[in-house]
């Protein structure tokens, strides 16, 4: 497999009409992100069930990871990962408001062709509730399982951010001595919104000069989340527009919380530590994978009161308003206290929130 992307030499200047999501009004959101999107644990076979509930309680959205080589006999506990965009479909025709999108697609593994087609028509089966994080992707167990050349990847990825959206413009384009439309048209106008998945402030920075959003993933320390984020609203990024990551456990009271996460936590840092996740720049140093450091420097946990308190420091300090939960602990957390969480995170916490961010 090469990283070449099949770019055409010019793009089309014409506009497309529909809905605009790029400029709704700006409020508190709750998200949820994982391989499952923040709803798997040791089994799937609630996801579908759980997203209609979510979508009833009145979270915003979803984003599914992608990973690979993770799940089934591989994991006794933990997160099973599926395919990212087929279990996309499968939630959207579950659902009729939910928003889902992707955190993130790795661009790396993906043909921009056929990954513009897969995107658009997702938007059209679901009446444009798709979200598109995208990443470079440079995982090198994963590079060298597919064949893709690493020291090709950080021009693959740009791209195919710079492909995408004339992909999904009305007309042809050309292709070396052809033409072609490059077919479905998605819904959203001019495009489903791109959010980059980054660890370095130059791509940050660049994200938003070139009209992309970034996400944040809840796996980044706090000191590197703040780095990331100065770095994009320096570069002319808006603070309300990023999915901010973070886990998140919501309990009557902070003892109950606490009692009932700690061997969540156990597992997840002892399984993270093997991944040797500290050895990657910009994600999270080995100390912060202590479960006490974890515990209270990575999760927003508590009774809906005390977590609410910590988003609205987040919120004064960085300006987010997007808060995309991992909710499932990579899948270490037990489904009866996810789905406990989850009911406080939607019936409580969201409300508390979206009166708090009102009232500022």
């Amino acid at each position: 497999m090469t990283n070449t992307v099949y770019a055409p030499t010019a793009s089309s200047d014409v506009e497309r009409s529909g809905p605009n999501t790029n400029d709704a009004p700006q409020s508190f959101k709750l998200g949820l992100s994982g391989c499952g999107g923040g709803l798997e644990s040791i089994s799937t076979s609630h996801i579908l069930d759980l997203a209609e509930k979510i979508e009833a309680l009145g979270f915003t959205g979803i984003w599914l990871n992608e990973e690979h080589f993770q799940g089934s006999i591989v994991e006794v506990e933990g997160r099973r990962c599926h395919s990212p965009l087929i279990l996309a479909s499968a939630i959207l025709a579950r659902t009729t408001r939910l928003r889902v999108g992707f955190s993130v697609l790795l661009a790396a593994l993906h043909n921009p062709i056929r990954l513009a087609e897969e995107i658009a028509t997702l938007d059209v089966l679901s009446n444009g509730r798709v979200d598109v994080g995208i990443s470079r992707g440079n995982n090198p167990r994963y590079l060298n399982a597919y064949g893709v050349n690493p020291e090709g990847t950080a021009d693959h990825f740009k791209d195919m951010l710079t492909f995408l959206p004339r992909a999904w413009s009305v007309g042809r384009l050309p292709f070396g001595d052809a033409a072609h439309s490059i077919e479905p048209k998605p819904i959203q106008s001019p495009h489903p919104p791109i959010y980059v998945g980054t660890n370095t402030n130059e791509t940050a920075a660049w994200a938003t000069k070139s009209g992309h959003k970034i996400i944040c993933h809840g796996i980044i320390s706090m000191p590197n989340q703040r780095r990331l984020m100065r770095a994009y609203v320096d570069a002319g990024g808006n603070p309300a527009e990023v999915p901010f990551g973070r886990f998140v456990y919501v309990s009557e009271t902070d003892a109950s919380a606490r009692k009932e996460l700690w061997p969540t936590i156990e597992k997840l840092t002892t399984r993270l530590k093997g991944f040797g996740l500290f050895r990657r720049d910009g994600v999270i140093d080995e100390a912060g994978l202590e479960p006490d450091n974890f515990y209270r420097e990575m999760v927003i946990t508590g009774s809906p009161e005390t977590c609410a308190e910590k988003f609205m420091a987040l919120h004064g300090e960085l300006g987010v308003t997007y808060l995309n939960a991992l909710s499932a602990f990579f899948g270490f957390l037990p489904l009866d206290h996810l789905e406990r969480s989850l009911d406080l995170m939607g019936s409580v916490l969201r409300p508390k929130l979206e009166r708090a961010l009102a009232a500022t």
